[in-house]
């Protein structure tokens, strides 16, 4: 057995205003380390382990701290039942699909910038960054979006408050679940009855062995609401921070628009906005040499392993003319992001149509980005720019 000899503590990590410090410090205590109980393991071949025995390393047990009334699925299932949701879900969600919702997607994106492009300033979180993962949930799943503000709201609070453990916070955190789950069961109601072409309606239209409870169908609906909007908002912000601070790169996209694919993975793998994946041993085991015992909390530190000097040439950059070698910001093995394919498409309307309207621009005098730390996600609270008005 290997012995620990780092003296580890998680917060002393720099994360909050430098991610490349942050996860060296996590890399530089080796490759499994302890804090507080908890397990983080750092490297490539530990992550890849964990990935491959999900009957080790349960993906459920670990979001039983969110204490969810729903099954957030598929996410907080463990197999053998997680293969039957992700048999039904992944189709619904392949590129295939994403085409067709292509054009009012970015027709969307383009209106939000288009209502800052002439002002010549903009909060990318305020402004655009909170705003658009909402609008493309809500048209994924069939719903009003009039209800966009009134959704961020309670996912905000949901997501920014459920960490602490005073009592009344709790509370307020129980009323805004209260509330959201009560709108979307409203509106699963009404998809029942009215069903249309959207990803909700299908998974309503299941019938006989395969139909969802409202149970499955209400978690399924918050994991979106939990996993899918925080993280795009987050990895928004960081993307138009990298590009602010590389004036050179965003001068290659403007002029070739085909590497903006490129550059968003690059952006994802340095900045991923879930950057420690949680699971619980199932039973004593041993990764990289290292003892863990049954029923311990294990982190996947995906932050850390996506600058692995051993897979990229320059771990710490975006290196657009670099080979592809993957990244581990959607996660892997069998809880890979059921997103993926649409949150890359976001991205990429985002930064297509941002830079169309505004192709030069840089980060308001004085403003040091910043998140907090320690958290369980990573997002910008703010990011101002400045930019020469759009000729709208």
């Amino acid at each position: 057995m290997t012995d620990i000899v780092f003296d580890f503590h998680v917060a002393d990590a720099p994360v909050a205003t430098d991610r490349t410090a942050g996860w060296k410090y996590f890399r530089d205590a080796g490759e499994v380390v302890e804090d507080g109980g908890q397990w983080f393991v750092t490297s490539t071949e530990g992550a890849q382990y964990i990935h491959r025995h999900p009957e080790l390393f349960s993906s459920a047990r670990a979001f039983d701290v969110l204490a969810s009334p729903v099954p957030l699925i598929p996410i907080a299932i463990d197999p053998p039942q997680h293969k039957q949701f992700r048999k039904v879900l992944d189709p619904m969600l392949a590129p295939k699909v994403i085409n067709l919702m292509e054009s009012e997607l970015r027709a969307q994106v383009r209106e939000l910038i288009m209502a800052f492009a002439g002002t010549g300033r903009c909060d990318v979180v305020a402004d655009l960054a909170r705003l658009y993962p909402t609008q493309v949930f809500l048209t994924l799943f069939g719903l009003p979006l009039e209800h966009r503000d009134q959704f961020i709201e309670w996912v905000e609070f949901i997501v920014e408050h459920s960490r602490n453990t005073d009592e009344s916070s709790q509370a307020q955190v129980a009323a805004a679940a209260t509330a959201l789950f009560g709108f979307l069961q409203q509106q699963v109601d009404i998809k029942r009855a009215n069903p249309g072409d959207d990803m909700l309606s299908r998974v309503l239209s299941f019938t006989g062995e395969e139909a969802w409870t409202d149970s499955e169908v209400l978690g399924l609906c918050f994991l979106f609401t939990l996993a899918g909007l925080d993280t795009v908002t987050a990895t928004i912000g960081f993307t138009l921070m990298q590009l602010a601070n590389n004036p050179e790169l965003r001068a290659r996209i403007v002029a070739q628009p085909e590497l903006i694919p490129r550059t968003i993975e690059e952006a994802l793998r340095l900045e991923l906005p879930a950057p420690m994946t949680p699971r619980i041993t199932t039973t004593d085991v041993e990764v990289c040499g290292f003892h863990i015992p049954a029923g311990s909390r294990v982190s996947i530190c995906l932050g850390v392993i996506n600058r692995d000097p051993a897979m990229f040439a320059k771990p710490d950059e975006i290196d657009v003319d670099a080979e592809d070698r993957g990244h581990f910001a959607f996660g892997g093995g069998i809880h890979r992001c059921l997103g993926s394919h649409l949150a890359r498409r976001e991205l990429r309307l985002v930064v297509e149509e941002f830079h169309k309207l505004i192709p030069v621009y840089e980060i308001e005098a004085g403003f040091e980005p910043t998140v907090t730390w320690p958290s369980g996600t990573l997002h910008l609270d703010a990011l101002p720019l400045r930019f020469p008005p759009a000729q709208l």
